[in-house]
């Protein structure tokens, strides 16, 4: 599935720091003494570990074969990458939410010209093997496969009985199509601008029915965890009284106080 490939390559370009894609080298800048001292320490017995997701530089445990991983989980063992379902409708989405699994890395030939392929895709024919871009391509090649994505989105909602109702979106999904448009516009004028603009973006994690998560966070960056903080599912705002951490925030603890409240108001 064409677009399975295409967000995947997105996925590795901006979610796998360190990352090497033909002649352009996109690495995370080193850790400093003073930031490793402060990571906490691994209690758990890993099988590898790994630098925290986005550009952090604490050590966390690697996931393994079959695990549940996404941008803003700890990356997967060696040999494995994060992919999504193949029947993923939005797979960028879909490892965003973290719901992608770790698998056995799959070299792969990318397929035909970027016209052909968005011509193919609203026809499901087949494509033969093609040539790979250039190596200083990839870039744009990622950005120019993501806008015909959404062209063939748009072409293929034209299609769409007008009659039928279209279902609107949330909060969460309207936040998160913004920054895939964000996405969508970059060019690659210089070797580290691309990566570090794509780590200041801020990504909203939705849940599976479209809404925001309890727990939000920004990507790590700079060395440093990134901070997290609880939401109101509905509206994505910061749930008042409630912390902003670089760590776990404990959400769950905040939605069940907010929960018994009304109960304990009606009480007296």
């Amino acid at each position: 599935m064409l677009i399975y490939f295409t967000y995947g390559l997105l996925f590795a370009y901006f979610a796998l720091p360190g990352i090497l894609l033909g002649d352009l080298a996109f690495r995370c800048p080193s850790c400093t003494a003073e930031h490793l001292a402060a990571c906490p320490k691994v209690t758990a017995e890993c099988p590898e570990l790994v630098r925290e997701p986005g550009c952090g530089c604490c050590p966390v445990c690697a996931r393994q074969e079959g695990e549940l991983c996404g941008v803003y989980t700890p990356k997967c063992s060696s040999g494995l990458r994060c992919y999504p379902s193949t029947e993923a409708d939005l797979p960028l989405q879909q490892l965003i939410q973290g719901l992608g699994r770790c698998g056995q890395k799959v070299e792969m030939d990318l397929t035909t010209t970027l016209d052909q392929e968005a011509t193919n895709e609203v026809h499901g024919t087949a494509n033969p093997i093609p040539k790979r871009p250039a190596p200083w391509s990839w870039h744009e090649y990622a950005i120019i496969q993501c806008q015909n994505e959404r062209k063939t989105k748009m072409k293929l909602n034209q299609l769409e009985d007008p009659r039928t109702q279209k279902v609107l979106q949330t909060a969460c999904q309207q936040e998160l199509d913004k920054v895939l448009e964000e996405i969508s516009k970059m060019t690659s004028e210089d070797n580290r601008g691309p990566l570090e603009n794509l780590y200041g973006l801020k990504f909203p994690n939705c849940d599976r029915h479209g809404l925001y998560n309890l727990k939000q966070c920004n990507m790590s960056t700079h060395g440093q965890r990134g901070e997290c903080w609880c939401v109101d599912p509905l509206t994505g705002v910061q749930i008042p009284a409630t912390p902003k951490v670089r760590g776990d925030p404990n959400c769950n603890q905040f939605q069940e106080e907010q929960r018994l409240m009304p109960t304990a108001a009606a009480s007296y």
